[in-house]
């Protein structure tokens, strides 16, 4: 009768239901939750009655047995209530001399459960409302309680006076919490890398659409959804157009200001699905003249596409040692989506500069003296007014600008809320995006966009290329609600073109060519004729100037730093080839500079239309897909709709 108490009272006040709780199926069965969880294939998606009245109505409750974290029992009784399934606890011996049985006993209960995993190097992280959490000291202690039944061996007297050994519940150790953190690398617990919360794409561009934790991957997809969409394996070339068009249209009355800055967002939207499987990424930073143009709603949206849920801002750091306090602390947090608003200073550092072409990340553990390595699979989105990038930043975080051109842009109207609409429909637009990436995949992965982005090699395979080929399907389309696209790493070169440094510079390199030519000569010298070269004496002003006069040490270690660093010679928007600083001899001691001028060279070649057609791009697909898609064809033009399968939930989005 006790333990019949026991279990009542752990599913009444606690919604807990342990492995002997009877459930009642729909057809009036009586099936143990031990049963149940023994049998994932056969009870997974079943309805049952409510767990605490079962004679009301035996369809009113479903098992979900494949979330990707702990199994749980939804109930729409009471007002909804989700229920834990659980296993009995395991009964496990502690006391003096049985520390390392005890730990070893934990261990192989902890890794049988698998609700813990490990989180990069020294880590561990459980998971709870789809964010992977650091698994302190604490919370072990008494999560091993929960999972585990203490108990120590005494003795006392019994009733005809002599000994007799008895069993009596003991609090889980401590110490044994302590030993299974220490076990860095063998605590065997699965490996995970990120979280996600819908379906997502593996770093190969196959699909991960199943909840639960993907060994080749180290992801874990959480999904409290009994049936959750399904992403289209073999898209056509026309459903890639028809998902964009769904995908963008909460985006549309944003007032992004050219086709570079489109393809800037379409990049953020179509990482933020992906991201969890990229080892790195390029940020987005959204530029606007003025407060109240949208961009903070826009960050907000793309932030809610990755996570489903509002991101978390940030305050920009100070200085270097705090953002790398900052970027760590949010990283052990399980964030996916970091978001530093109304950036006011020029943004760029050499902690952030590292953490955005860094797959892992390091630190020490505030308040313990411990360090670990993280996967870092957040995405970095940046906000601000006239905002500036500088230095190596400028090729990390991709730029986009919204102008509103108005004196008031925060008194404007909107006939919808863009984050309300993608975070009720957020699996659906998540699937577009992934429907994009996929229909170019399908199509033979064609390189449209030249090059490839140094540090983020997977992203540009993934993300970059992909808008690329869009750009070139949108181009032969008139009209219609698609976006005008243009190649997202072209932010990068307007960024560099309006970083100080490089302004500075590019000056410096014009005006040293235009007085001394290809002949070495030093500082003192370029200052001292700058007496008589306005030109001259403004670059190196600009670099070194102190009150009255310019520094020359300063301008030496800025020539120092930016040795070999090329900049274009640009006429008439062409490129006509590039200056750069190198080192020449010594001249009584002191180092020499030369400006090394290069000619740009100009091959004439006949040119050759590369664009694809939709046709020719689903022949492609067509051929890779032995034969076909299965896919609807046709142009694409007014509204989009979505549509699931009720055979196999796959969306598909059709013109």
């Amino acid at each position: 009768m006790e333990k019949a108490r026991d279990v009542l009272i752990r599913a009444s006040e606690h919604a807990v239901l342990m492995g002997d709780f009877m459930l009642t199926t729909a057809d009036g069965a009586q099936v143990s939750v031990g049963d149940v969880l023994d049998q994932p294939d056969r009870w997974h998606n079943t309805r049952f009655a409510d767990p605490l009245d079962p004679d009301h109505d035996r369809r009113v409750a479903v098992v979900n047995l494949k979330s990707g974290t702990r199994p749980a029992l939804y109930s729409h009784r009471h007002g909804g209530v989700r229920f834990e399934l659980l296993r009995q606890s395991a009964r496990v011996q502690v006391g003096k001399g049985l520390r390392i049985a005890t730990t070893d006993a934990v261990l192989q209960v902890l890794r049988e459960r698998g609700e813990l995993f490990d989180f990069g190097e020294g880590a561990a992280a459980y998971v709870a409302a789809g964010r992977a959490r650091p698994v302190t000291q604490d919370w072990l202690t008494d999560h091993m309680g929960r999972v585990c039944e203490f108990y120590v061996v005494k003795t006392r007297k019994g009733a005809d006076g002599g000994e007799e050994l008895v069993e009596v519940a003991d609090d889980a150790p401590l110490a044994v919490a302590r030993a299974v953190l220490a076990k860095h690398g063998e605590r065997g617990f699965k490996a995970l890398v990120a979280v996600v919360t819908a379906p997502t794409l593996r770093a190969d561009g196959s699909v991960l659409d199943v909840p639960g934790h993907d060994a080749d991957s180290g992801l874990l997809y959480f999904s409290d959804e009994p049936n959750p969409l399904k992403v289209p394996v073999n898209p056509t070339p026309a459903e890639a157009l028809a998902a964009l068009m769904f995908l963008w249209r909460p985006f549309s009355k944003f007032p992004l200001v050219d086709d570079v800055a489109r393809g800037v967002v379409l990049h953020g939207l179509l990482t933020a699905v992906v991201r969890a499987a990229l080892p790195t990424a390029p940020g987005i930073a959204l530029d606007t003249p003025a407060a109240g143009t949208g961009k903070t709603l826009l960050a907000r949206c793309i932030g809610i596409l990755a996570t489903g849920n509002d991101p978390a801002v940030l305050p920009p750091a100070d200085d270097d040692a705090e953002t790398r306090k900052r970027l760590f602390s949010a990283l052990r947090e399980g964030a996916r989506v970091l978001l530093w608003d109304n950036v006011r200073e020029p943004l760029g550092c050499a902690a952030l500069d590292a953490f955005l072409t860094a797959g892992t990340f390091s630190d020490r553990i505030l308040g313990v003296s411990e360090t670990a390595t993280l996967p870092n699979r957040a995405q970095f989105i940046a906000t601000g007014n006239n905002l500036r990038l500088t230095g190596d930043t400028c090729r990390r975080i991709f730029l986009a600008r919204l102008d509103a051109q108005s004196e008031t842009p925060y008194a404007r109207d909107f006939d919808f809320c863009p984050a309300q609409r993608i975070e009720v429909e957020r699996t659906r637009y998540v699937v577009a995006a992934l429907t994009i990436i996929r229909a170019f995949i399908v199509a033979g992965r064609p390189k449209l966009g030249a090059g490839r982005t140094a540090s983020f090699e997977l992203w540009d395979d993934l993300v970059r290329q992909p808008i690329c080929w869009l750009k070139t399907l949108v181009a032969g389309i008139d009209g219609g609600d698609l976006p005008a696209l243009d190649d997202p790493l072209k932010a990068a070169q307007q960024a560099f073109d309006q970083d100080p440094e490089t302004t500075k510079h590019t000056a410096l390199l014009h005006a040293w060519h235009g007085a001394f030519g290809d002949m070495p000569t030093t500082v003192a010298n370029a200052v001292r004729r700058a007496e008589t070269d306005d030109a001259l004496l403004a670059a190196l002003d600009e670099i070194g100037g102190q009150g009255q006069r310019i520094n020359v040490r300063i301008v030496g270690r800025w020539n120092e730093r930016h040795v070999g660093r090329r900049i274009a010679e640009m006429k008439d928007g062409q490129r006509t080839g590039e200056l750069r600083f190198e080192r020449g001899t010594l001249s009584r001691g002191l180092t020499t500079w030369i400006v090394k001028r290069v000619a740009a060279v100009i091959e004439n070649k006949p040119t050759k239309d590369t664009t694809p057609t939709i046709e020719a791009s689903r022949a492609t697909n067509e051929a890779a897909d032995g034969g076909g898609s299965g896919g609807s064809g046709g142009s694409i033009s007014g509204r989009t709709g979505v549509l699931v399968s009720e055979d196999d939930d796959v969306a598909v989005f059709l013109p």
